[in-house]
């Protein structure tokens, strides 16, 4: 069980893997190698295509903004000025205004945002970048989870009204559901964060968290209702069908790829090392060929390519290692990058024209006929259904009810438990120096601290 030395499983199969190498002479900027960032680019992919499909609009803006224009929104500033990096020089001359890089975009795109919109014709107006993001994270940093540079994407939207907006956000949460829940077989659940956890110059924030196997839970996914304010710093406003001239509403939101791709190795690998999905698997088939004698050597070679050319057109992504090495020390080795089925092809297997196939999500061991190998896209559909499943099992079973702080301390190191809080804030001060309170529920319940009445609450250690 993986989540027995937890951290020092997962740094060790970031590089074993070539997910990335965190060794950069800056500390929190690593550098992705080619296994982690396919996965990646294919889940980035999946969702600007069902973005644009929503009517978002592809836009890249400079990495650089001005400060003045960061700081407008105050509330904003304030919540990332700590992590914010500075340019003031320009080789020896010391610029004449002061530039951020990117922490995030509300600011430079509303600014944008207040020359684009004129009329409600240019409602609902939604775009979205991906790009990376740059903070001077204070605490113990950690790849993927917890950087001073990361990936991700990032939407923005404008709209008429309250309502139209809040649809727009009902749009994300199926978007992000979709890529997180069925897409990455990731489970997740949603949640407001408290107002004093919410987005800086947000109206309210939800979140996405998932759970990793040390029992701490990760946010992967953020959607946040800005309202009007940062319309109104901004002043974009539009006119109405009726002449009159209002502000917008506005939506932002966004997932971490790091984050995500840390949550997908972690969640469904095991101690011999990665499993990967098959639709995000650089390699989904490996084939290799057992070879004894040299007299065979050329007809199980001539068999195996064959087999790949049909698995090829099947649109399986496939690679044959034919290299030197002993079968065993192939078998690990793929094993370790996730690659979801291995297909072995031996003396045997010519001779009755079969083919030797091992799931790596259940070591099952099987044949098929070559005139059967369809089949293969089958059984990798089957291995992304049973991870989905077997992922969201352990996660549902990983929430505790409790009453007390004992329990609330005794629970957290295994999952997320439901407590209840009176609402007041020494109360919650005290909830929160066991863990952190994801959210507040309409439901009622007995404040774990001081036994009076209030609402639910959900606890995590988080990252």
């Amino acid at each position: 069980m993986i989540q027995e030395n937890f951290s020092e499983w997962y740094h060790q199969i970031l590089e074993d893997a070539e997910i990335l190498d965190s060794r950069y002479k800056i500390k929190g900027m690593p550098i992705y190698r080619g296994w982690g960032l396919f996965i990646i680019k294919t889940m980035q992919r999946e969702l600007e295509r069902m973005l644009e499909e929503d009517g978002h609009e592809d836009v890249l803006f400079p990495v650089l903004i001005p400060a003045d224009v960061l700081g407008k929104e105050t509330e904003h500033i304030a919540g990332f000025e700590s992590q914010v990096f500075w340019v003031t020089h320009a080789g020896s001359n010391e610029l004449e205004r002061k530039l951020a890089l990117r922490p995030t975009s509300e600011t430079p795109i509303y600014d944008m945002f207040s020359l684009w919109i004129r009329s409600h014709t240019d409602l609902p107006l939604k775009v979205h970048q991906s790009c990376s993001v740059y903070r001077y994270e204070t605490k113990h940093t950690r790849p993927l989870i917890r950087g001073r540079e990361f990936l991700w994407n990032e939407g923005h939207s404008a709209h008429e009204s309250l309502d139209d907006a809040e649809k727009n956000i009902d749009a994300i949460k199926k978007i992000y559901s979709i890529l997180i829940q069925e897409f990455l077989c990731i489970p997740f659940i949603t949640d407001r964060r408290p107002d004093w956890d919410k987005f800086p110059g947000a109206h309210y924030s939800l979140a996405f968290d998932t759970l990793m196997p040390n029992g701490k839970t990760l946010q992967i996914a953020t959607v946040h209702n800005l309202g009007q304010n940062f319309s109104k710093v901004f002043d974009i406003t539009f006119e109405t069908e009726k002449g009159t001239h209002e502000h917008v509403y506005q939506t932002s939101y966004g997932p971490s790829f790091g984050r995500l791709l840390a949550a997908l190795i972690s969640i469904h690998s095991d101690k011999k090392g990665l499993i990967l999905p098959p639709q995000v698997a650089p390699i989904q088939v490996i084939l290799i060929p057992i070879l004894f004698k040299e007299s065979e050597k050329k007809r199980i070679l001539e068999y195996t390519s064959k087999i790949k050319s049909r698995l090829e057109k099947l649109g399986v992504r496939v690679k044959i290692d034919d290299g030197e090495g002993r079968p065993g020390a192939k078998f690990y080795y793929w094993e370790m990058k996730g690659v979801p089925l291995r297909l072995e092809v031996g003396p045997r297997d010519l001779k009755g024209k079969k083919i030797t196939i091992v799931r790596r999500d259940t070591a099952k061991k099987s044949e098929i006929d070559f005139d059967g190998i369809e089949d293969v896209s089958n059984i990798l559909t089957d291995i992304k259904n049973n991870m989905r499943e077997k992922a969201e099992k352990k996660f549902r079973d990983s929430f505790y009810e409790v009453k007390t702080t004992e329990e609330i301390k005794e629970y957290l190191d295994k999952g997320i438990v439901t407590a209840g809080w009176c609402g007041n804030k020494e109360c919650a001060e005290e909830i929160e120096g066991y863990g952190n309170i994801l959210c507040v529920t309409d439901d009622s319940g007995i404040c774990a601290v001081c036994g009076k009445g209030g609402n639910e609450i959900r606890v995590g250690k988080s990252y």
